[in-house]
């Protein structure tokens, strides 16, 4: 019994020992690790919390020349250089990195992924688009798919961007369905300049069929109606629009006209003024007030006016309201209610009809992509007192 006791405290010794040693060696190992990194290393990750990335760039670029094969700093560097813009020298950087052979698989594929990046903000579109291409089953394959949408957007390769949103959903499982209806709508839209009506149709078919409720294939296909003089095919599209985006009746208020001339343009009147109590917008309001003035009379148009603004309130539209009111009054009520109207009219001119839901861009006229931040369907109409 004793003999054990001695073995098991001698074994304790032992492991104690040998933990002690192995510690010291991985702690020596560690700080000889610690003192190998550049100071200029921490300077730069202390530049890059305090977001003073030009001094960071320095730092980092000073270690890169002491040690060439920092692979991770490397690729660091260069995305940093391309986010200030430094596009050669963030192109330079990832070019060199793919050159090499003596890369792992993932290193390299990370590497040509930045430099697919350098080049489409480079707006070397086509490289970017060759390397997006062969990041295909690699880890970096949905983010490229992405990337590539985007570029072939820019390029207006639609028939393209739709073969590479169908690859996205089939991969990332994210429903591409109202992306895919706006590739077949700009489609259309290219042939209806062209007066393909067949065309339109057929890409039209298309854009229901990845999104029923698309409303801008529905405004689509009543322009195409009224081009047609179809008044039937007119009529059921319109009421289509109506149905899933009254907001954006006013960009078609013209056709709307064209189409019920024929017959009776009061009854075009009251679907414009429909759409307004349906989605009320300053253009919207503007768009049935010209139209009711032109169709039935100052007086009646005034009264639309009045009961639009008890609803909503306008600085802009009162402007248009004196300018009407003046036209009904002696020269001098006239003219001060003109001179009111104008300064109105001033404070107010700047102001855009459309603005992005996502980013808050703002534009005089509508975009079906948002110039700003590229999201579709993000444009809504300025509402009323804005």
């Amino acid at each position: 019994m004793e003999i054990e006791t001695w073995w098991l405290l001698v074994g304790a010794i032992v492991f104690f020992a040998l933990g002690w040693f192995a510690a010291r060696i991985d702690i020596r190992y560690v700080m000889r690790d610690a003192r190998a990194l550049p100071s200029a290393y921490f300077r730069g990750l202390n530049y890059l919390l305090r977001q003073e990335n030009d001094k960071a760039v320095e730092s980092f670029v000073d270690v890169s020349r002491r040690d060439p094969y920092a692979l991770d700093l490397q690729l660091a560097l260069g995305s940093l250089f391309r986010r200030q813009g430094r596009l050669a020298d963030a192109t330079a950087i990832h070019q060199s990195l793919v050159d090499r052979h003596d890369l792992p698989k993932e290193k390299r594929d990370l590497a040509l992924f930045e430099l697919a990046q350098d080049f489409h903000a480079s707006g070397l579109f086509d490289r970017a688009e060759t390397l997006y291409e062969q990041l295909e089953g690699t880890a970096f394959e949905a983010e490229a798919l992405t990337k590539l949408a985007a570029v072939l957007e820019q390029e207006k390769e639609w028939a393209k961007v739709v073969a590479v949103r169908t690859r996205i959903e089939k991969l990332n499982r994210e429903p591409q369905g109202k992306l895919i209806a706006q590739c077949y709508c700009e489609l259309a839209d290219v042939a209806l300049a062209k007066n393909d009506l067949a065309v339109v149709h057929e890409n039209l078919a298309l854009a229901n069929s990845f999104n029923r409720n698309c409303g801008r294939a529905k405004l689509l296909s009543f322009r195409a109606a009224v081009r047609a003089a179809d008044v039937p095919g007119g009529k059921a599209a319109l009421e289509e629009l109506a149905r899933v985006q009254p907001e954006l009746l006013p960009l078609v208020s013209d056709e709307v006209i064209t189409l019920w001339s024929g017959e009776s343009p009061q009854t075009a009147v009251e679907q414009l003024a429909s759409a307004q109590r349906n989605a009320p917008s300053s253009i919207g309001l503007s768009k049935l007030i010209d139209a009711s003035t032109k169709y039935e009379g100052s007086p009646k148009a005034m009264g639309r006016l009045r009961a639009e603004l008890q609803r909503n309130p306008s600085a802009r539209e009162v402007a248009k309201l004196l300018d009407m009111e003046s036209a009904q009054r002696d020269e001098t009520s006239g003219l001060l209610l003109k001179e009111s109207a104008e300064l109105l009219r001033r404070a107010t001119e700047k102001t855009p009809g459309y603005h992005c839901a996502h980013c808050g861009f703002r534009a005089p006229r509508y975009y079906w992509k948002c110039p700003g931040c590229n999201t579709w369907e993000a444009f809504k109409a300025t509402p009323l007192g804005s």
